[in-house]
């Protein structure tokens, strides 16, 4: 038995049935049908679509999960799949569902599998004449509608996290970000995956080439719009995440090059008076400095002043400090008025002892 919904002009009536009484049902005049199914498992899917002549697309392939959305046309009816798409913020991850959608114009199946269930507020809609003089074509566009709102909250969220990222990386804290970068590029992909496959046919909507009366609804020119600003949305949080990959690898060169030339200073500073200390170490007799009354205390003034005269040129040449290059674009306030400044020469810098970095910014 198939539970269905039969949508007449007078309203709409839920209805239980075998495949003969949903097919008489379903060529009623003046009628449509709505078979649908909650989780892909559903037994009697390949059943309903064969009973209303749906079944041009091939079996129905139960428990499977298709991996991108897709559109296809067979006998003069329609197979459209999209990606249902919800953001967990907490863990800042990417979930996905679908919800495939099958019509002639006279019936519709209707199989959804993930958490974002739109059917409810179609449902609540068909208590509107105007909505159910629509038909089938009506309710198919009204769930693709919803289900392209609902990317629009995942994509904020998104982009939030995006951002904040991007502060961190450039704080100014010398801290390895790469597996957080590489996570939010590997979950912003599995969002662009399930919506970049519909910008083609987003664009022949737009069109009006879609090839298919049941895309004929006037409505379905501005969901396509919509999903592709939202694509677009998606294309630039990709677009800055690799920007921000590259700087901040960028970045981890920089603070590896800071460390090795402070320890090559140090190094350096450090072998001075151990080369000294070397050579008076060798006790050799005719060297008339090792019974000097002076010898000592000279030979310890010799190794700091080589220390000293070392450690200042190193810290003159930037070797022993750390040079933190400010924002280049600073809002700077000269009485009472606001002066933006861009450019290499607005580059602010302040040289402090080496040390835990941090972004100082001049007020």
């Amino acid at each position: 038995m198939i539970d269905y919904t039969v949508v007449t002009a007078r309203g709409s009536e839920e209805r239980r049935g075998s495949a003969a009484e949903l097919r008489a049902d379903a060529a009623a005049e003046g009628a449509f049908v709505w078979v649908e199914f909650g989780s892909p498992d559903a037994g009697p899917v390949q059943e309903a679509l064969e009973a209303l002549g749906l079944d041009g697309f091939g079996a129905f392939p139960v428990g499977a999960v298709h991996h991108r959305p897709k559109v296809e046309a067979a006998g003069g009816a329609v197979l459209l799949l999209v990606k249902t798409v919800w953001y967990i913020e907490a863990t800042r991850q990417v979930e996905t569902g679908e919800l495939t959608m099958c019509s002639d114009g006279r019936s519709l199946v209707t199989v959804r599998r993930g958490v974002v269930d739109p059917v409810p507020q179609v449902r609540e809609r068909l208590r509107d004449e105007s909505f159910r003089a629509g038909g089938a074509a009506a309710v198919v566009h009204a769930l693709f509608d919803s289900v392209v709102e609902q990317y629009d909250g995942a994509v904020e969220d998104l982009t939030d996290d995006v951002s904040d990222l991007e502060r961190l990386v450039f704080s100014g804290q010398r801290v390895d970000r790469n597996q957080e970068i590489y996570f939010l590029i590997r979950e912003t992909l599995e969002f662009q995956n399930a919506v970049r496959p519909l910008a083609p046919f987003a664009h022949s909507l737009r069109q009006r080439r879609a090839g298919s009366d049941l895309f004929s609804h006037k409505g379905f020119g501005d969901v396509a719009g919509h999903l592709i600003r939202v694509d677009a949305s998606i294309e630039t949080c990709m677009s800055l995440l690799t920007t921000v990959l590259t700087a901040h690898q960028g970045q981890i060169g920089t603070w590896q090059n800071e460390d090795t030339k402070k320890i090559s200073a140090w190094a350096a500073i450090a072998i001075a008076p151990t080369i000294i200390a070397g050579i008076y170490g060798m006790n050799f007799d005719d060297m008339p400095e090792l019974h000097w009354a002076v010898g000592y205390p000279l030979a310890l003034l010799l190794m700091a002043v080589v220390c000293l005269l070392l450690h200042r040129g190193f810290k003159r040449n930037g070797w022993l400090l750390q040079i933190d290059v400010l924002e280049s674009q600073l809002n700077v306030e000269r009485g009472g008025s606001t002066v933006r400044r861009t450019g290499p020469g607005a580059l602010a810098r302040r040289i402090r002892p080496s040390g835990p970095a941090c972004l100082r910014r001049t007020p």
